[in-house]
């Protein structure tokens, strides 16, 4: 299913389900079912031909007992691999109670006030976000281990009582907030969003028969689950707002969106853009973010990114409905601008354990990044090298070293003065398809359709680049909103991508 496909059957779906809310809600409930029904049915009949061919061992027809008994249980052993799927267990750095005792605490007080499943493990990650991940023990048929993810730049950006909002509102999908049948199907859908992945990576030709089904199946579910997904964000901010008070999670909605939007836009960045000009990091990400927010809020930045974030209407992008319809919902009208805690959930739940936990992260970050860190530090002074070679004479260069200078220019940032070059050199009848794919991407972002012309040509020069550049032809005229040519890309995708 494609990007256009799925907004236009969500788009139906939502009125469907404003006209008859209770027949939409069944029949999610009905879809749910049928990839249980599929994989029971199908494990049901190989296992019924099993005991079929035990039954004419038995009965002494020993040539057709063996071969049905072996032809199904091959059959079986193969649907009941394909079925329990084990998924990786999410990755971070765990949090014992011993270790993290006033966390723990928070978390039971929340636990009791919801009437909430048992949370088995928390792990604390550098993610600006807060989750809590269901991993079935039993591949799609559920007995699940509960995690609670908490990202420590959220726990250094928030209060404790914002904080434990936004676990409140995680909790409220486990909890009652959605009614049996709705909290059935949050679960569901989150594990079958994680088992596609699986599914698209079968191997064997019975695994891929097997999970063809799946693969058709998961994202037309996930279409049809997403109204009630959406609705069940209002449901889970409604459930932690009885918990925290209505102000508490509006506070911890907009600070989490504004400085969220901090991290992702500035911080992040900013640190990561010190590789064009250091050979290593000159400060460690976790132990500079409270500083960094500290700066940020006194600057007048979050009450801007605020009203923007305000500005922002709900899209099908994110089950998650805008900030601006969440606040609606709670009857908040005046939002206040995010303020910098005294204290940092972190300070307060962590406690001693934070700068060990602050070090843990910071190393396994560096860990992370200094192969990348190293290459774009070498990649930025080469080509730094080239511009200053190749500049004084660039409107002489042959197409080799014109190609490069253009691609160095865009390599340091200036793709104003890197794009006509990389279009001269793109047309150029020895052009490579590199510079044309990057002259293509250029004119892509400002939706100009002269982009078409370089993707084509980089199609020509490199036939490994023709599924991703037509993707992106089609994503341009999507944006555009041009009807008729998204219906010939898309065309052109299906047969390109077609396995």
């Amino acid at each position: 299913m494609t990007e256009s496909e799925f907004r236009l059957l969500v788009a139906r779906l939502e009125r469907e389900c404003d006209v008859a809310p209770a027949r939409y809600r069944a029949k999610v409930t009905a879809v749910a079912c049928l990839g249980y029904a599929y994989a029971l049915g199908t494990l049901g009949l190989a296992l019924g031909g099993l005991l079929a061919g035990l039954a004419l061992l038995a009965n002494h027809h020993a040539y057709l007992g063996i071969k049905l008994t072996i032809a199904f249980a091959v059959l079986s052993t193969c649907i009941a691999r394909a079925l329990w799927v084990r998924l990786e267990p999410p990755k971070g750095r765990r949090l014992s109670p011993r270790e993290a005792p006033h966390l723990w605490r928070l978390i039971e007080k929340l636990r009791a006030k919801q009437v909430g499943p048992q949370i088995h493990e928390i792990i604390i990650d550098e993610a600006f976000n807060a989750a809590i991940v269901q991993t079935p023990r039993l591949g799609i048929f559920g007995w699940y281990r509960n995690t609670l993810i908490i990202g420590l730049p959220l726990m250094l950006a928030l209060a404790p009582k914002e904080l434990a909002a936004v676990v409140a509102h995680e909790y409220g999908h486990l909890t009652g907030a959605h009614g049996k049948g709705g909290a059935w199907i949050y679960r569901i859908r989150l594990v079958w969003l994680r088992l596609a992945t699986t599914f698209e990576d079968s191997e064997g030709w019975f695994d891929k028969l097997f999970t063809r089904f799946f693969r058709w199946y998961i994202p037309w579910f996930s279409a049809y689950s997403f109204v009630l997904a959406r609705q069940q964000e209002y449901e889970a901010d409604r459930a932690a707002a009885r918990v925290v008070g209505r102000s508490t999670l509006a506070s911890a909605l907009v600070a989490a969106s504004v400085k969220g939007r901090f991290m992702s836009e500035k911080f992040w960045p900013g640190l990561l853009a010190q590789a064009d000009h250091q050979p290593q990091p000159g400060f460690l990400p976790h132990a500079a973010i409270r500083t960094a927010l500290r700066v940020a809020g006194d600057s007048g930045d979050f009450k801007t990114w605020m009203w923007s974030a305000l500005a922002r209407l709900t899209s099908y992008d994110d089950t998650h409905p805008s900030l601006r319809d969440r606040l609606e919902a709670l009857g908040v009208k005046k939002p206040a601008v995010p303020t910098h805690p005294e204290h940092s959930a972190a300070q307060v739940l962590l406690r001693d354990a934070l700068p060990r936990i602050t070090q843990d992260l910071d190393a396994a970050w560096l860990r992370q990044v200094s192969a990348d860190w190293s290459a774009r530090h070498a990649h930025v002074q080469a080509a730094q090298q080239d511009v200053d070679q190749l500049g004084p004479r660039a409107a002489r260069l042959e197409v080799e070293e014109l190609s490069r200078y253009a691609l160095a220019l865009l390599t340091l940032d200036r793709a104003d003065e890197a794009l006509p070059h990389l279009r001269a050199a793109a047309e150029h009848s020895r052009g490579n398809a590199e510079t044309a794919i990057a002259a293509a991407r250029l004119l892509a972002e400002h939706n100009e359709e002269a982009a078409v012309r370089y993707f084509e040509l980089a199609m020509d020069r490199d036939g490994d680049l023709i599924p991703e550049a037509t993707q992106e032809v089609l994503a341009m005229y999507e944006r555009i909103g041009n009807e008729a040519l998204i219906q010939v890309w898309q065309e052109r995708v299906e047969r390109v991508c077609a396995p």
